[in-house]
């Protein structure tokens, strides 16, 4: 918050009156793991690509559409984890295999085997090493990595081997095959009959002129161009220049 207020005091004080669970991860008790508004909006955005300003009914059909293949995509891809008795699907199972091979560089130095309490020493070639301690049953590391994401980082997962302890007690269930698999299987997207079948409307739909999106003349965009435009503008711009030299000197000529 400090550095906020130094580059703008309005977003400061604008910040401060939001209440903070609602968009820190510091302080949101645990429960988003990493994930945001953002990420939610995104992948809806995923799924609609492509079907802004078409009629209602095709981006109804393409939003069914789509959504059902992507359930029926992860379904089978959940079917699959089972029947290898993975425990986690492919993107967890990598982050935690990456951070326990960060994590046998490290040296661990264990405290309380009840506790579950050790410091872990992080040697950084050309720095000075550092410490963090971990807690296992807080689930916690001085990095703050474990309590954001909810998966071990590679500091706690250095002392869940040393102390010879099942990794799987240690990542949320959340992110566990069985979850992920109930996520795609739990509910069904089921056909759609043919419009010969579907019942009469008592309803009269109406257009509204009002409302009309399409206005008269040539529409004007509100995209922000950026660095991707640039070099067409240039090399417009160029031959515009040179066009216009060659033009020039053609005229002197032949009025010499």
């Amino acid at each position: 918050m400090r550095q906020i207020d130094g580059l703008c005091r309005g977003a400061h004080e604008y910040l401060r009156r939001i209440d903070v669970t609602k968009w820190t991860f510091s302080h949101d008790g645990g429960h988003r793991y990493g994930v945001m508004t953002t990420n939610i909006s995104e992948a809806i955005n995923g799924v609609l690509k492509g079907t802004r300003r078409l009629p209602i009914t095709a981006i109804v059909s393409a939003t069914f559409t789509r959504s059902k293949n992507a359930f029926r995509e992860r379904e089978v891809v959940a079917m699959n984890l089972q029947q290898r008795n993975q425990a986690w699907p492919d993107d967890v199972f990598k982050r935690i295999a990456s951070n326990n091979a960060l994590g046998t560089r490290h040296s661990v130095d264990l405290y309380n085997h009840s506790r579950q309490t050790a410091s872990v020493t992080v040697h950084v070639p050309g720095t000075s090493s550092r410490t963090y301690r971990v807690s296992l049953l807080e689930r916690a590391c001085d990095c703050g990595k474990w309590r954001l994401s909810g998966i071990p980082c590679s500091h706690a997962l250095a002392v869940i081997r040393q102390y010879v302890l099942d990794i799987t007690l240690y990542v949320p269930e959340c992110y566990s095959t069985i979850e992920y698999a109930l996520t795609y299987t739990s509910g069904f997207f089921a056909p759609l009959a043919d419009v010969e079948y579907w019942d009469e409307p008592n309803f009269q739909l109406r257009h509204n002129p009002g409302r009309r999106i399409r206005r008269r003349g040539r529409d004007v965009t509100t995209r922000i161009h950026n660095e991707m435009d640039w070099p067409q503008t240039r090399a417009r711009q160029q031959y515009q220049a040179q066009d216009g030299a060659g033009t020039s000197g053609q005229g002197s000529r032949r009025r010499r």
